[in-house]
């Protein structure tokens, strides 16, 4: 087993929500094994704060629109009249006033947060920020932890669970994403493998937080079917093996194999919530520069349609 992947600094962004609530109390979780620093991140962000509502406050030119008279004739305004209020000033006055109302809800939250922290035995920092993009502030506040933990939203299969600013946190990402839901525990982890380098590095991951759970993981290879066109116990060989050499890289954690057949991402989710296990720890895609830092079509619906908690690696 190479170095050990552990979670010192966790991130977590947080609005209030119950999704949210439950993405702060499985932080709390984590950072006790893994004596942790939690910061929770508040985001003040609204409408009015979208570039592209405040270019549609801009006044007129007047230099460029004079005013005109019948017959396109140019006069000047009447004399003495008085001066509208300026379209900029109103909306700067009322953007302002709901961003310090959002302001003020945040500072509650956040010391909400860092209570309810305190009282499970964590100690945390918080932190407000003001800017217009949810998800890339997220993306850019993380730079300097291990780990963001999400709450996400949705409550049947069918319908994905992500709202945009987690799936673009998940998609974007440097760092491992926990995308939580539901469950809190962690004593059973479902890790699929397919044999690749990233999903061996994902091992190291998995094996460092079953450790600090004491908790079992199971190994799945999904068969795709019809790949390469090669004899069925060709590819089941080569499950075998993949899960073999997946086994030997797991230390101290108790695990079994399991070699299905099917659609990946579909058998995935199946075999999760037929064992009802706590979390799915799967890898993104990480080959070429353009495409290491998102994610591959199956964790890509796995994220998205996962009834609990889901482990993206990169």
């Amino acid at each position: 087993m190479q170095t050990e992947k552990t979670f010192k600094k966790i991130l977590v962004p947080i609005d209030g929500s119950v999704p949210s609530v439950a993405a702060r109390e499985m932080a709390g979780d984590l950072a006790k094994k893994f004596d942790s620093n939690v910061t929770v991140l508040y985001i003040v962000s609204h409408e009015l704060m979208s570039p592209t509502v405040q270019k549609y406050t801009e006044p007129e030119d007047r230099h460029e629109h004079p005013h005109v008279g019948y017959g396109g004739a140019a006069f000047p305004p009447p004399m003495h009249a008085p001066e509208a209020p300026g379209t900029t000033a109103i909306f700067e006055k009322v953007a302002g006033e709901i961003t310090e109302e959002y302001r003020q809800e945040g500072e509650d939250i956040l010391n909400d947060a860092v209570e309810a922290l305190k009282e499970e035995g964590v100690q945390a920092n918080k932190k407000l920020v003001v800017r217009a993009d949810p998800a890339n502030t997220i993306l850019n506040e993380s730079e300097n932890y291990d780990m963001i933990i999400l709450g996400s939203t949705g409550e049947e299969d069918k319908e994905p669970h992500l709202g945009s600013v987690a799936k673009k946190v998940a998609h974007r990402a440097k760092i491992p994403v926990l995308v939580t839901r539901g469950k809190r525990e962690i004593s059973k982890i479902l890790m699929p493998i397919d044999g690749s380098e990233h999903s061996f590095r994902t091992l190291r991951y998995v094996n460092t937080l079953a450790t600090k759970a004491k908790a079992e993981v199971t190994l799945l290879y999904v068969q795709e079917t019809g790949i390469f066109r090669l004899r069925p116990n060709v590819t089941k060989e080569i499950g075998n093996r993949i899960l073999s050499a997946a086994a030997t890289q797991l230390k101290e954690v108790k695990s079994e194999q399991k070699l299905e057949s099917g659609d990946p991402a579909k058998t995935i989710l199946k075999m999760a919530k037929k064992g009802d296990y706590d979390i799915i720890a799967i890898g993104s895609r990480g080959h070429s520069t353009a495409e290491m830092f998102m994610l591959g079509s199956v964790s890509d619906h796995v994220v998205q349609y996962a009834d609990r908690p889901v482990l993206i690696t990169k």
